[in-house]
């Protein structure tokens, strides 16, 4: 399968789709005019629940792309047989209705994202890697797109639950490994929050939240 966007790849997980996303990532600030779309724990567009999640997932995949990627790529990863030739563009028309522009370049023979988009998977790398660890995992509601069996789907999925895992285990911090075990199953979780329980409840780590 060809390889996974920047979040599983070897760029900087630091990278954020769009300037103006990168800057106000930076700043604090909120950016109300964007749409947001929320891939964890569900599928949402500005709060609204998605009817389309395929076409949710095409625009996560753009963004997680820096905003655009070959046609040839998106149906490797999106489908797990080889899909009609209509496949994308009716997901880039399904995008589109649901407030997300994602167009088609023919002269590039890409899709690519037209007006910025906010993406929670985005937002929680961001957090994660300047160590804002309490942060992320109040974004992190759970598994990313947890109805999609599509290779993007999986192995993302699989990767933001190990970013979790990696960052609360360093942390060593009863309250960050409780907050994780609520929404990651994960033994090596299980494990750490079983021998802090067990430890002398002077020699708990548990910094604020």
């Amino acid at each position: 399968m060809p390889p996974l966007p920047m979040i599983v790849g070897n760029r900087s997980r630091e990278d954020i789709p769009g300037h103006r996303a990168r800057i106000a990532l930076e700043s604090g600030v909120v950016m109300n005019d964007v749409p947001m779309l929320e891939t964890l724990g569900g599928c949402r567009v500005d709060g609204r629940p998605v009817r389309h999640r395929r076409a949710a997932e095409l625009a996560a995949a753009l963004v997680l792309s820096d905003g655009a990627a070959p046609r040839d790529w998106l149906s490797a990863v999106l489908f797990e047989e080889d899909p009609s030739p209509s496949s994308l563009p009716t997901l880039a028309m399904r995008a589109r209705r649901i407030g997300l522009d994602v167009r088609y370049e023919r002269e590039s023979g890409a899709y690519r994202i037209g007006e910025e988009i906010r993406c929670d998977v985005v937002e929680f790398l961001f957090l994660l890697s300047h160590g804002y660890v309490a942060q992320a995992l109040e974004l992190y509601k759970g598994p990313f797109l947890a109805r999609s069996d599509s290779p993007f789907a999986v192995q993302t999925r699989a990767h933001l639950e190990q970013r979790v895992v990696e960052a609360v285990m360093d942390s060593g911090d009863t309250r960050l490994l409780t907050a994780a075990g609520r929404v990651v199953r994960h033994p090596a979780v299980q494990r750490e929050l079983s021998r802090h329980v067990a430890a002398p409840m002077g020699t708990m780590t548990g910094a604020a939240v």
